[in-house]
């Protein structure tokens, strides 16, 4: 089996086939102009190198799933990357807590009014108070 064709069929294997399977040979994160050129050389392209012929690889990259883009160029397999983590951030509360204010008192709920706390009021009573 030549480095061009695919395992089970052994039929002509695409670009990001073979890109596929570099990216699994070396086992780390590669910059991509150069994993493009190693991919365009197997295929035995004369012009490895030819800007429209990486471009059209990036794009197969790109819309491949199996890619990821690390950052900086480097790209590698998506198994790769660490999963996203579903462990949240406790959030900080304020309830029942007393703020300083600058005259040295601290915060009471008798500086507010009704007006300030009243949410269940319906959309038409905004329209009222416009008026």
């Amino acid at each position: 089996m030549s480095p061009t064709t695919t395992p089970t069929t052994g039929r002509k294997a695409s670009e990001i086939e073979v890109l596929h399977q570099l990216l699994r040979e070396k086992g780390e994160n590669t910059f991509y102009k150069d994993l493009i050129v190693q991919v365009l050389s197997r295929m035995g392209y004369e012009d490895p190198e030819d800007a429209k012929a990486i471009a059209a690889v990036y794009t197969q990259m790109n819309l491949d799933m199996r890619f990821i883009h690390f950052g900086n160029g480097m790209w590698g397999l998506r198994n790769w990357a660490p999963a996203k983590s579903t462990r949240r951030i406790p959030t900080i509360s304020l309830l029942n807590k007393t703020v300083e204010y600058e005259d040295g008192e601290g915060g009471d709920d008798d500086d507010y009014d009704d007006r300030d706390h009243d949410y269940g009021r319906g959309r038409d009573d905004d329209w009222e108070r416009a008026e």
